[in-house]
């Protein structure tokens, strides 16, 4: 079985993922996860609207458990957690769970990939 992980689960991991849902079936023998380190998706666009729209701020958090369609749930995950490393050398991802208490974990966890896209998006300074 191919694996693509999918790195940062911001607009253009989540489009990744779910262009592939959309092109792969369970027969392609393809498993694709996006690690994210979110349960939701900030829609930072909407940030504006949301200020004059107060109606509008329920709309500014998506969560991602309605990201990926029902049939590709079963070859589409999403993994809550922060990448710490890629190695080409071993095509490995090291990262670190978060629980459900929003805490990172200290274990280092490990995926291979066949394929990986590196979409962890832009940060304020």
């Amino acid at each position: 079985m191919e694996r693509v992980v999918i790195v940062g689960g911001g607009a253009a991991g989540i489009r990744v993922a779910q262009a592939l849902a959309k092109n792969l079936t369970e027969a392609d023998d393809t498993e694709v996860i996006v690690l994210e380190k979110n349960s939701y998706f900030y829609h930072v666009i909407g940030a504006p609207r949301a200020y004059v729209d107060g109606d509008y701020t329920n709309k500014m958090f998506i969560p991602y458990d309605n990201a990926i369609p029902k049939h590709a749930a079963k070859f589409v995950r999403i993994v809550r957690g922060v990448a710490t490393h890629v190695s080409a050398d071993t095509n490995e991802v090291s990262y670190h769970l978060i629980g459900t208490d929003d805490k990172e974990s200290e274990t280092t966890e490990k995926l291979k990939f066949d394929y990986l896209v590196l979409a962890t998006g832009s940060t304020y300074s």
